[in-house]
């Protein structure tokens, strides 16, 4: 599966989102995050881990819910496929 388009139903900011399952998924912002006004308000640096939005994580849950985002179903590799960094 690849990254699919969603906007925020609150603010209409636009990110791309894989959700992997339901307590990981990866969002990409398309645009600079702080044109989202619940981030702009935290006055936080690139990559404060903080930065995120509730309104845009009930947008990605509401989207699996009605089936406009579907959960990756990834395996992750197991035992001597596991790629070993030596």
């Amino acid at each position: 599966m690849t990254m699919r388009p969603l906007a925020c139903e609150r603010c209409g900011t636009r990110v791309l989102v894989e959700k992997f399952s339901p307590v990981h998924t990866a969002v990409q912002w398309t645009s600079d995050a702080r044109e989202c006004p619940v981030i702009s308000s935290l006055h936080l640096g690139i990559g404060d881990r903080e930065r995120e939005c509730e309104a845009l994580h009930r947008s990605i849950d509401r989207a699996v819910r009605e089936h406009e985002l579907s959960e990756s179903r990834i395996e992750p590799p197991r035992g001597e496929a596991i790629p070993r960094l030596h």
